[in-house]
């Protein structure tokens, strides 16, 4: 009798699928796991393994081949490009072969950028750049979308496009986009340092928020081929500049599917609030058959390892706080109730929320964290060849051949 379980490796080796498919497929109840008592890992059912592989071959007629990868690969399926940047695998989270978090306990931003960027020489060594005296009343996300173009026309060193070049101007660009949030100058001075004097409320004990607010910037440095990082490859691969690049990945990441569903979570903050307490509002969601905005991953069906750190962090270092106990409860209240971890944006808005930070916190630190990622991606991309340019499959009504005139 055939073993009715396969371990992680034998799954994705049958689908033909990286882990992170194979986990996609668990977390969409469409392969049962078990966990390996003692162990970290998990078995999965052979007969749901198999099912998907018939439903495969019945609708493409084999395993494999450019169709199969047409229909799952923009999604959270079969992987389209190779890439040396990120891993995510067995619910962790790596960059460069490095466990992201262990890379919190000592490592700024800057630091895990010249990581992923592999830089030879400190590109963060060089001064700020010069923004003169732009003022615009715009702030957040819109301000950064308004000063880099105007910085871009600046920089015509940004048109050379070899490594080392591109990772000195990803640290103008990072320092850019932190000015755009605190809407201070460009400094030197480290990132978190930076957002920590600018956004922390003074009743926040010394150096509490610049630590946590540098966690989480790392935490925020990468994640694969997300939509906003893959719209920057996409505008890399044409040879536009980094600032042409990286101004397509804050477009992307304000929408309410990607960095904008911080926005929702802190709206479920609020109904948390003012609710008599966190599980009557998520009952209330619950019954009005809505969704629960902050909770469950395609690629962590165990829970996000980065909401995971970030909640222990504040824990650790805020001890008994109002809003962290709120949120603790409104986590426990929609797991319980949905089976559902809560993922980064909601740690991003409990870190908000718990350290008294401006709204645009979590946006802000989401998109500084990410600019690190989107750099190193346009990097790779800027040494292949290729343009990016997938082929639709054609739905639509087939063409009609020209009739003949009947007097012809």
């Amino acid at each position: 009798m055939s073993n009715p379980y396969l371990t992680a490796r034998e799954a994705a080796a049958e689908l033909n699928v990286s882990r992170a498919t194979l986990y996609a497929y668990v977390s969409r109840g469409m392969i049962r796991s078990e966990p390996v008592e003692g162990s970290r890992h998990r078995l999965y059912r052979a007969d749901d393994v198999r099912a998907i592989l018939a439903r495969k071959t019945a609708e493409f007629g084999h395993k494999s081949g450019s169709e199969t990868i047409v229909a799952t690969a923009l999604t959270h399926d079969t992987p389209i490009l190779d890439s040396a940047i990120t891993l995510i695998a067995d619910g962790e989270l790596y960059y460069r072969g490095r466990d992201a978090t262990e890379l919190t306990r000592s490592s700024s931003l800057e630091s895990v950028a010249r990581l992923l960027w592999q830089c030879d020489d400190d590109p963060f060594a060089s001064a700020a750049p010069d923004i003169g005296a732009f003022s615009s009343p715009l702030t957040g996300i819109a301000r950064c979308q308004a000063l880099l173009p105007l910085a871009a026309a600046q920089d015509l060193r940004a048109y050379t496009l070899e490594t080392g070049n591109v990772a000195r101007t990803g640290a103008d660009l990072l320092r850019l986009l932190c000015a755009g949030f605190t809407s201070k100058k460009p400094s030197i001075e480290p990132i978190h340092a930076q957002l920590s004097a600018h956004w922390a409320g003074p009743g926040q004990p010394g150096g509490n928020a610049a630590k946590l607010i540098r966690a989480a910037l790392v935490l925020c440095a990468d994640h694969e081929l997300n939509a906003s990082t893959f719209t920057v490859r996409c505008v890399a691969s044409t040879r536009a500049t980094p600032y042409g690049a990286v101004m397509a990945g804050p477009s992307t990441l304000q929408g309410p599917r990607h960095g904008g569903q911080t926005a929702r979570v802190a709206a479920l903050f609020d109904e948390a609030a003012n609710a008599e307490s966190p599980l009557a509002a998520v009952a209330a969601r619950l019954r009005r058959g809505e969704r629960l905005p902050g909770f469950g991953h395609t690629l962590y069906p165990d829970g996000d390892p980065r909401c995971k750190l970030l909640r222990r962090l504040l824990s650790a270092t805020l001890g008994s706080n109002k809003a962290l106990t709120m949120a603790e409860e409104l986590a426990a209240a929609a797991s319980a109730n949905t089976g559902l971890m809560p993922n980064v944006d909601f740690s991003l808005v409990m870190l908000q929320r718990s350290l008294d930070l401006p709204t645009i916190a979590p946006m802000g630190i989401f998109a500084i964290g990410r600019c690190a990622g989107w750099i190193a991606h346009a990097q790779e991309q800027y040494v292949r060849p290729e343009l990016i340019r997938p082929r639709a499959r054609y739905i639509g009504e087939q063409p009609q051949l020209a009739q003949t005139p009947l007097n012809a």
